[in-house]
């Protein structure tokens, strides 16, 4: 692409993602573009060979496709850095929703959402932290409650749901033994050390505990290793210019983000990537759909192992140098309030 294609290409891109309307020889000829109608409409034919650029109507001006978007994000798109007093913004809402962990991430998503105007998530870290004791109870014939306690003193619940009913007597034969061998392990270090050791210890737990184990009682617990989703501001979705010719696609990107397992898979594509990650449309491994971007940033541990994220969800049409730089900045301030030192 020479100079003169590419100034025309990312002033079109730009003015697109302004104002959400096709963009014409006019309104580039307004933007300083000094060069004849005709000039400009051939150099925009070319644009659209290549597919960069499509026509919605033939008499209509020309908009990006999902390839020119990621051509302008990754080569053309300018990225300022957060004015200080977004930056002391952010820094203050987030600080006022640091009572709890939890108001943390509610905080977070709920200011990504209304910064970005768009849907805010957070994809709180995963539960691999010491365990300090495990509880059963029996709520109804087929029901069990779970109760798991860390060593941070956070508190983690799980319904469990039996085939059988199950005396508590057998539950706390059952929490007596698994308190044996949790203290001072991580879930995974536990579940693995449990199924060696309940082979040898097989004539010690006869009956139903031994049964209860082999079932797999404490398994549901794993789940606590895929993290919580946060999720703010759906209803922006529907302040969309555009909302109203694709409610139905609104309607099933909602019905996605309720489930908590598909948002949880997006951590699997970004934990290999580093710095804020910009899935344009049908690019996201987890929406697969041209009408949504996601905007996200993973932070880590110590280790530097991902263990959650933060980000945006909305249309193709966002302000994506701006976006970056809140989500990327949010995030590192987070992090702070958090504890969590990135190496």
């Amino acid at each position: 692409m020479d100079d003169r294609a590419k100034n025309i290409f990312r002033l079109i891109v730009e003015e697109y993602l302004e104002h959400g309307t096709p963009v014409g020889s006019k309104t580039l000829q307004s933007a300083g573009v000094e060069l004849s109608p005709a000039t400009i409409r051939n150099v925009m034919a070319r644009l659209e060979e290549e597919e960069l650029l499509f026509a919605p109507h033939i008499s209509a001006g020309r908009q990006p496709t999902e390839k020119g978007l990621r051509l302008f994000v990754d080569n053309l798109m300018t990225v300022n850095a957060l004015p200080l007093n977004q930056r002391k913004a952010i820094e203050s809402q987030l600080a006022s929703s640091a009572k709890s962990i939890s108001g943390i991430f509610e905080g977070t998503s709920s200011l990504l959402s209304g910064l970005s105007s768009c849907v805010g998530m957070v994809i709180a870290p995963k539960t691999n932290k010491p365990v300090k004791q495990i509880q059963f109870l029996a709520l109804e014939p087929h029901r069990v409650l779970t109760v798991l306690i860390l060593q941070d003193g956070q508190v983690e619940n799980r319904i469990i749901h039996t085939d059988k009913p199950i005396p508590q007597f057998e539950l706390d034969r059952l929490t007596n033994y698994l308190n044996e061998q949790i203290a001072g392990k991580t879930l995974p270090e536990f579940e693995g050390q449990l199924k060696a050791e309940t082979i040898q210890k097989e004539l010690q737990l006869k009956g139903l505990t031994q049964n209860l184990i082999d079932k797999g009682i404490i398994h549901p617990l794993s789940s606590l290793e895929e993290g919580h989703i946060f999720i703010q501001g759906q209803a922006k979705l529907f302040e969309d210019p555009t909302a109203q010719q694709k409610l139905d696609e609104i309607r099933r990107l909602m019905t996605f983000l309720d489930e908590k397992k598909n948002m949880l898979q997006i951590m699997s594509a970004i934990e290999n990537g580093e710095g804020v990650q910009i899935f344009i449309g049908s690019e996201n491994p987890i929406l697969q759909h041209p009408g949504w971007s996601t905007i996200i940033k993973g932070y880590h541990d110590q280790n530097g192992r991902v263990i959650g994220a933060t980000g945006i969800i909305g249309p193709t049409r966002l302000n994506y140098g701006q976006i970056v730089q809140i989500v990327d900045y949010t995030t590192l301030f987070m992090e702070r309030i958090l504890g969590i030192h990135v190496q």
